[in-house]
């Protein structure tokens, strides 16, 4: 009997071995099976991007500050005390806008003052014309009857007293006639004196309207409602930014190469937009320190994007020829001195280190580190690792989800039917 539970018991533990090691082998087995759908499952999705040479315009660069292509200077040509100002820095102004207003009060008192003496010359002066005329009857008089005497008495006919007589009354009207005459030029200068002087007091009059000399924007205003505008001072300058002047300062040994009319370009820091241009002006001479001469380079600026004051970068271009290799600025992993993109190598990510030059609408110059025609990965670089595995997808479409992916589902879905 003991002899049959031994073997009972025997075969019971036989049993449970076996099973275990189907068991455990089984499991091996899915795992083994698992493996490659786990490991499909984590491939990085990625979008990329071929590099590719293009032209770009090559040329020495130099720092540039940005000036207005001209300015206006707002002033008084009177003193008075400011009754309204309709400007504020930054504002647009055309030419002819009312820009400042002075109180004119004083002024419109001695335009009537001066009118109303005007008036009384003209007055005296009509007077005066009338006597003058009576008075040249009597001047013809008393020639007449001179002249008549004189024969009289070279015949002998009356005396000498009364000769005399009459030319002593000849003088006389003579000398009347001649202090009216006197008075009439001195009316007639007194209202011309005062008709200048009407004149330059409307002149003042209007100098109480100040107005925008050019069209731009306005800067460096110096004025408040209730001051006293001197004449002559600087109230605000008006800049007139339908393009400007980006001065640059060349060294003499590279003036020689720098002609007037030559291409351009202009980068301002902070942004990566190119504007185009032609050198306008070149100084003379050079500055006697520096050795340097003055450049200025006119950029259009339609836009009104480009104001005075601020920094960039020209470009006097000299090659508009050259072959650069680009790839996109989102490519680039690292920082300034140790930047690296990932290329598309069958399959796998492969880190490669860079050298980068200009940047420019969103793509970079890169000198050395890949080649044309690399595919290079441009999203989720921050999350991938050398060696990683990839499935390049298309570009997402407006509803966020791209071809590739459509496509994918699609054959899943034709799969499972």
């Amino acid at each position: 009997m003991k002899n049959v539970k031994k073997v009972v018991l025997y075969a019971v533990i036989v049993i449970a071995v076996i099973g275990c090691a189907i068991a455990i082998k089984n499991k091996l087995t899915i795992s083994a099976k698992s493996k490659p759908a786990q490991a499909a499952v984590s491939k990085t999705s990625v979008e990329v991007q071929t590099a590719q040479t293009t032209k770009k315009t090559s040329g020495d660069i130099y720092k540039a500050t940005l000036e207005a292509y001209q300015q206006g200077i707002i002033s008084s040509k009177t003193s008075a005390k400011v009754v309204s100002v309709s400007f504020e820095n930054g504002q647009y102004v055309n030419a002819g806008d009312t820009l400042v207003t002075l109180d004119d009060q004083d002024i419109r008192n001695n335009i009537k003052t001066a009118q109303a003496q005007l008036q009384t010359y003209e007055s005296q002066l009509n007077s005066t014309q009338v006597a003058l005329e009576k008075l040249k009857v009597n001047l013809d008089d008393a020639q007449r009857n001179y002249d008549r005497q004189k024969t009289l008495f070279e015949g002998q006919a009356i005396s000498q007293t009364d000769f005399e007589a009459a030319e002593k009354t000849l003088k006389s009207a003579k000398a009347d006639y001649d202090s009216g005459n006197a008075s009439i030029q001195t009316a007639q200068s007194n209202i011309e004196t005062e008709k200048v002087t009407i004149s330059n007091l409307q002149d003042t009059l209007s100098n109480t309207i100040i107005k925008a000399p050019i069209s731009g924007i306005i800067s460096n205003k110096n004025l408040n409602i209730g001051q006293m505008a001197s004449s002559g001072a600087s109230l605000a300058t008006v800049n007139d930014i339908s393009s400007v002047y980006a001065t640059i300062q060349v060294p003499q040994e590279k003036i020689s190469i720098v002609k007037t009319g030559q291409a351009a370009t202009l980068t301002v820091d902070g942004s990566d937009q190119n504007y185009n241009g032609i050198v306008q002006y070149i100084d003379g001479a050079a500055d006697t320190t520096s050795r340097v001469f003055n450049v200025k380079v006119k950029i259009d600026n339609s836009d009104k994007s480009l104001l005075p004051g601020i920094y960039g970068k020209v470009t006097l271009i000299s090659d508009q020829n050259a072959e650069v290799l680009t790839v996109p600025v989102n490519a680039l992993v690292g920082n300034e001195g140790n930047y690296s993109v990932f290329i598309n190598d069958n399959g796998k990510a492969k880190k490669t280190k860079v050298t980068i030059g200009e940047t420019s609408d969103n793509n970079v110059e890169v000198t050395s580190g890949v080649k044309s025609g690399d595919q290079i990965i441009c999203t989720n670089t921050s999350t991938l690792q050398d060696g990683d595995e990839i499935n390049v997808v298309a570009k997402q479409n407006d509803s966020g989800q791209n071809a590739t992916d459509k496509k994918d589902n699609s054959s899943e879905d034709t799969a499972s039917k």
